[in-house]
């Protein structure tokens, strides 16, 4: 009986834009290359979750708490301004850290799909967008913690890990520099 080898056409990379991330976007990107497969590269901006909002509600009363929406409806367009304008930011940061390792390879060879800038829960945003692009692998980073790194991964990773169907390869990431 034959083995048959997995695959990898696409690859899904998450970042969370701390500097570190860069060490596990190479393996992302050596990977893309390796396997001549399709990297889509994504940042979640996190907002506010429903149970935070709901929480929120309770705790200071249904009317108070249609008074602060009314009151903050301006604000809050202001807001999501902000993060369209600092959603397109960060993707063309995004895609100069991808030009400059594609520059760096050989033959210069390496295929992006996009770069994806998403809001919401990020476990959540990134589960969906695994499984709506159909990758075969996705590459995160984590900051190990301490001694018992080993065991204790970050929570989003953790909860990816465990939630998700698609195999997830987590790069440990070196200590920020000081």
């Amino acid at each position: 009986m034959s083995m048959q080898l997995p695959e990898i056409k696409k690859i899904l990379f998450t970042t969370d834009l701390s500097k570190q991330t860069r060490h596990a976007f190479n393996y992302a990107a050596g990977l893309a290359h390796q396997y001549n497969a399709v990297l889509t590269i994504l940042y979640v901006m996190e907002d506010f979750s429903a149970s935070q909002n709901a929480n929120l509600q309770a705790f200071i009363g249904g009317d108070r708490w249609r008074e602060l929406q009314k009151s903050q409806e301006q604000h809050i367009q202001q807001i999501l301004i902000g993060k369209k304008r600092e959603g397109s930011l960060i993707r063309e940061a995004l895609g100069d850290m991808f030009t400059a390792a594609k520059k760096e390879l050989p033959e210069r060879d390496l295929r992006s799909e996009e770069i994806v800038v998403t809001q919401g829960d990020p476990v959540d945003c990134i589960n969906q967008e695994a499984e709506a692009r159909q990758v075969d692998l996705i590459i995160m980073g984590y900051h190990p913690r301490g001694r018992l790194g080993e065991v204790i991964t970050g929570s989003v990773s953790r909860s990816v890990l465990r939630r998700s169907k698609i195999p997830v390869l987590l790069v440990p990431l070196p200590d920020p520099e000081v």
